[in-house]
């Protein structure tokens, strides 16, 4: 993408990125575009308007696709006191007796 701005927004955006504000051009411009996408939201929601879908999946969606992927026979091998003695499975520690 090419992006043509007037030479004192261009100059402004230079001097910002030697003063050690932004990495690069490209990093200013990023925050710019974001800055510029959360105005919209903001309009967007003032006018009364839906919200636009989110374009990622919500993260229980991307849990259940691994999970999906994973053969029932490797979640068989998993320990059934897992959450009881996590301690134990993570660290090593010694096993806890039992909780009734």
């Amino acid at each position: 993408m090419t992006i043509h701005l007037p030479p004192h927004i261009e100059s402004s955006i230079q001097a910002a990125v030697h003063s050690g504000h932004f990495a690069s051009v490209d990093d200013a411009m990023t925050e710019a575009a974001c800055l510029l996408l959360e105005r919209l939201k903001q309009e967007q929601i003032q006018a009364g308007q839906p919200e636009a879908a989110p374009t990622h999946k919500p993260i229980w969606e991307e849990f259940e696709e691994i999970a999906a992927s994973i053969p029932n026979g490797e979640w068989a091998k998993l320990p059934v006191d897992g959450a009881d003695q996590h301690d134990h499975y993570i660290y090593g520690t010694p096993k806890r007796p039992p909780t009734p």
